[in-house]
């Protein structure tokens, strides 16, 4: 036995002499690069009209793109913002920012000018791809912030854009970037513990473990799988959509969601893996329960954002059948911190549901997670903590916020979420936020910067704002505000206010005048007693 190990040990001696130790770097671009050859003749993206587009043509459109924007100025490294509906377009753009060494800064395409040319002033970004019908306004916003960024509409000339999409394309091909682990690949944005916008940067490394840990987590991926985008690509769908592609999978695309249109999408086309939110499953669910159309094609339906109510969940499992899997995690540390498969999803719909699918599943084998108190201690099984965790696909940092990052990043690794929950029988519940994010639709609501506008609207005193319990949103973002004495607002100049300089989706869908909000000795608004009146008898604070 000690000759083989020492012949093993010379070999290894042999290799290193030879320069043959280096570690294999796989990057997102290399994988990528890997696999528009490896599926070349497999069906990358399928059209409106019906045609398709395979890896193989995928790969060239990417590289021709990266070079269309590395002729306006672009080099690797520099930030290119996304703000537009779900299309084959959005893929293209996607892959071309991998290919060409570009990062990848996605956005909400409903949010306002204001908020959209805001981040790609904090995050640098030298180019803003959009929808042709904003294109006035992106504009008329980076003029008046007085930006350099450049305007690409995503479908068609616009005269308020510096280029289109098409012409960029006809470039010759740029040749895939030479990238390294520790590049940054996407800066995704969140409000984190305040309202303001915060950058979170995302290296290979990161996303790569992210890519290898959902695949661990989902069904096995080939190029059999066709996947529905219903949800934005700038969030959850934008995860999926990506490790589905390492495989080679297919990908349809939604621009907006239509019930009856998602499952006659399903019968089309075949579809197998469906990326989604709780909401949007709710949605579903009148219509699908019709039996007017086969979605026996569908073995996956990947959710997340937060848990299904039970009554909920049993309805869609008759409906669709044992498809199930959610992933829990955050922007700071992309799922699935915690998963759960379709085996426990497994239940009877006519009994009453497991407790555990109230959970966001059990805790996922490359991640460390504990539930601390508010001294950082660790809390006993089954009592409530705030939920820390560390694993590879952390991010680097928050862009430019040293002192933010400072806020939630801990010793020895670990990253607090702000999230509180408890484990049970090895299933991790969250009961509570503790900041104050609100879930609407599966969108994340920041309190601070929907109050920021309200409190602007004259004669309101002070404004708190907060996510009540909604059947179909699972939260309901809700203002409740005091008036200045002797003056008059109304629930319509408070939305008004709100769809003048915010996304639709984070106006209040209800305003509640009161006398008085409840504060601490410190001056502090207690949101916790205001929604308390809400949120009673319900069996978790947060919705689903």
């Amino acid at each position: 036995m000690s000759n083989d190990i020492d012949a093993v040990r010379a070999a290894i001696r042999d290799q290193k002499s030879h320069g043959m130790s280096e570690r294999v770097t796989v990057t997102v671009t290399s994988l990528m690069a890997r696999a528009y050859e490896t599926y070349r003749d497999s069906t990358a993206l399928i059209h409106e009209d019906g045609s398709t587009t395979t890896y193989g043509e995928l790969g060239a459109m990417a590289r021709r793109l990266a070079g269309g924007l590395a002729g306006i100025g672009l080099v690797p490294g520099d930030r290119v913002l996304i703000a537009a509906a779900n299309r084959p377009e959005y893929l293209v753009v996607d892959h071309a920012l991998l290919s060409g060494g570009f990062v990848r800064v996605p956005l909400s395409y409903r949010l306002h000018a204001v908020e959209i040319v805001g981040v790609a002033a904090d995050s640098g970004a030298k180019v803003v791809v959009v929808e042709s019908s904003s294109a006035d306004a992106i504009r008329a916003e980076v003029e008046t912030q007085g930006l350099d960024t450049q305007v690409v509409t995503i479908d068609a000339v616009h005269p308020a854009a510096d280029h289109d999409l098409a012409t960029l394309l006809q470039a010759s091909e740029l040749p895939t970037a030479d990238v390294t682990s520790e590049d940054l690949v996407w800066l995704p944005y969140t409000s984190g513990t305040t309202g303001e916008p915060k950058g979170v940067m995302l290296l290979h490394r990161g996303l790569m473990a992210t890519i290898r840990n959902l695949m661990v987590e989902l069904p096995a991926i080939g190029p059999s799988d066709t996947l529905l985008h219903i949800g934005p690509l700038s969030h959850l769908s934008g995860y999926i959509a990506l490790v589905y592609a390492t495989r080679g999978a297919a990908h349809v695309t939604h621009r907006e969601f239509d019930a009856t249109a998602t499952l006659e999408a399903i019968e089309r086309h075949q579809v197998t893996v469906m990326p989604s939110v709780p909401t949007i499953i709710t949605m579903l669910l009148p219509e699908a329960e019709t039996g007017k159309h086969d979605v026996s094609s569908l073995h996956t339906i990947i959710y997340g954002g937060s848990a299904i109510a039970p009554d909920k969940l049993a309805r869609a499992v008759k409906s669709f059948g044992n498809v199930f899997v959610q992933g829990y995690g955050l922007t700071e540390v992309p799922f699935p911190l915690a998963s759960m498969s379709k085996e426990s999803h497994t239940f009877d719909p006519d009994a009453p549901v497991p407790e555990h699918l109230a959970s966001a599943g059990r805790v996922t084998p490359f991640i460390d997670l504990m539930l601390v108190d508010g001294d950082g201690h660790e809390v006993k099984p089954g009592e409530i903590g705030e939920v820390w965790a560390r694993g590879d696909q952390l991010m680097a940092g928050y862009w430019n916020r040293p002192e933010a990052t400072a806020e939630v990043a801990k010793a020895d690794g670990w990253v607090a979420t702000g999230d509180v929950g408890r484990l049970v029988d090895g299933y991790l519940h969250i009961v509570d936020r503790k900041k104050d994010m609100i879930v609407s639709g599966g969108f994340n609501v920041f309190p601070g910067e929907v109050e920021t506008v309200i409190s602007a609207v004259p004669g309101v005193h002070e404004v708190a704002v907060i996510g009540v319990p909604d059947p179909r949103w699972s939260e309901a973002v809700t203002a409740i505000v005091t008036v200045e004495s002797g003056a008059t607002v109304t629930e319509q100049q408070v939305v008004d206010a709100c769809r003048a300089s915010l996304a639709g989706y984070k106006k209040p869908q209800k305003v509640v005048f009161i006398d008085e909000l409840p504060k601490n000795p410190s001056g502090k608004i207690l949101r916790r007693e205001l929604r308390a009146q809400f949120w009673e008898g319900q069996d978790r604070q947060v919705g689903g």
